[in-house]
């Protein structure tokens, strides 16, 4: 039987938080290698609930798991070097890290997965540690090497890179493993977790829209549906395992024309569960029977994606919600009694010649609303309409949502500027 390790590495970055933040591509790998008869040792670096990261540190958390990484403080890039914020390493301090290492034999293999590009400076130091303590060859996938195929096979220092989706790739490469179907895989390794507060679940993959500030068509390929049947077993076997958090991680989950018969299953099978959309719905398709099962079935958290109000720069992104729309899907969640507070709405900002005033007019329009409103920054992907045209995609550091790379030094100021004027009628309009 051969050995396989597989990491989550940190985050470098200037903040990071978990936000329902699981590795869910390397935990659908674990249990695809583990059905083809490997052997699995796993670190999630971003695991709050390891038992040496309780030991060690005061863990804090919302009703849901949620809540903030351990960090160290570590040396900022260059690139960053007129960026007043400090840097840091989030997740397991490198010293547990050493100390859970120690006990792991040497692999056959190793799998580390990379989420956002520019964090790969943590993936970097991550091949750095495991090149001087085993001589198994290492295999990197996942977003940032998908997305930056040739960045990732010059500088990462991995044996082998993989670009795209590792059902597809991996037997390219090995030839006792096969070729699937993302949704004919297991499900995803959550078993390798001594303790967790939710589950990350995918009902559809990919997205039938091609939103130009998003990747996810070429990240993933046309869009895939599962049969409801299949998703309500998958979520009871996780209640057996007395999970009470179930999140769904798919980019277009109201799209999926099986979604209402889950809601029916689930509220048909009493499941004493809490559900959670922190991608943001589409409002377009939230209409009185969606909201009446959603609020039956007891989600507890609903985002929705309204990007902007202003409706020229509505059609540039895609015509993917007009305002009325968003109004509809907001008053069916308030009339079958979701309060206001649970409702939280995603506003871009940041985009290349984004006006502020539009910003500004659509947190005027959210605030009478009551819901709560997430600045979402804007972050420039490679292989979009929008990234295509900037000079520095080239470099996924610059790509930082948290330094606003579209814009120049007066924009900046400027979005700074909103989000302080924000904050404050935010403050005063909670007292209201």
């Amino acid at each position: 039987m051969k050995r396989a390790l597989l990491i989550n590495p940190w985050i470098y970055d200037f903040k990071a938080y978990d936000f329902f933040l699981k590795p869910l591509g390397l935990l659908y790998l674990a249990s695809y290698l583990r059905e083809n008869n490997f052997q699995i040792d796993f670190i999630d670096c971003l695991d709050r609930n390891h038992p040496l990261i309780l030991k060690n540190f005061k863990i804090k958390k919302d009703p849901y798991g949620r809540g903030k990484f351990p960090y160290t403080f570590i040396e900022k890039p260059l690139v960053y070097k007129n960026i007043k914020r400090r840097y840091k390493r989030y997740g397991m301090p490198i010293e547990i890290f050493n100390e859970v290492i120690e006990d792991i034999k040497e692999p056959d293999y190793i799998f580390l997965t990379s989420v956002m590009s520019y964090w790969y400076l943590g993936t970097f130091e991550m091949i750095k540690i495991l090149k001087e303590r085993f001589n198994s060859p290492i295999i990197l996938g996942g977003i940032y090497p998908t997305l930056y195929y040739e960045h990732a096979k010059r500088y990462s220092q991995a044996d082998l890179v993989i670009k795209g989706r590792f059902e597809e790739e991996l037997p390219k490469y090995f030839d006792n493993l096969p070729k699937k179907d993302f949704f004919s895989l297991p499900y995803p390794a959550y078993d390798l977790y001594q303790k967790l507060d939710y589950v990350c679940i995918l009902t559809s993959l990919g997205c039938p829209f091609n939103c130009p500030y998003c990747a996810v068509g070429y990240l993933t390929r046309g869009y895939q549906t599962r049969r409801s049947e299949e998703v309500l077993e998958e979520i009871k076997d996780y209640q057996k395992r007395g999970i009470k958090n179930i999140v769904f991680y798919d980019d277009a989950l109201l799209l999926n024309p099986e979604f209402k018969k889950l809601l029916k299953l689930i509220i048909e099978e009493k499941l004493a569960l809490n559900f959670h959309t922190p991608n943001g719905l589409h409002p377009r398709y939230l209409d009185e029977e969606i909201a009446y099962l959603m609020k039956k079935a007891n989600f507890k958290t609903i985002y929705l994606s309204l990007e902007t109000t202003d409706l020229e720069l509505q059609i540039k992104l895609g015509n993917k919600v007009k305002t009325d729309e968003f109004l509809k899907a907001y008053n069916n969640l308030i009339n079958v009694g979701f309060s206001p507070e649970e409702i939280e709405v995603y506003l871009l900002i940041g985009l290349p010649n984004q006006p502020i005033s539009t910003i500004k007019k659509s947190i005027e329009f959210l605030l009478p609303l009551k819901v709560k409103i997430h600045l979402a920054e804007y972050s420039p992907i490679p292989y979009t309409k929008i990234g295509e045209n900037l000079s520095f995609i080239d470099e996924p550091l610059l790509t930082n949502n948290i330094i606003f790379p579209s814009l120049n030094e007066k924009e900046r100021k400027e979005i700074e500027e909103l989000k302080s004027w924000f904050h404050k009628v935010r403050t005063i309009n909670k007292k209201l």
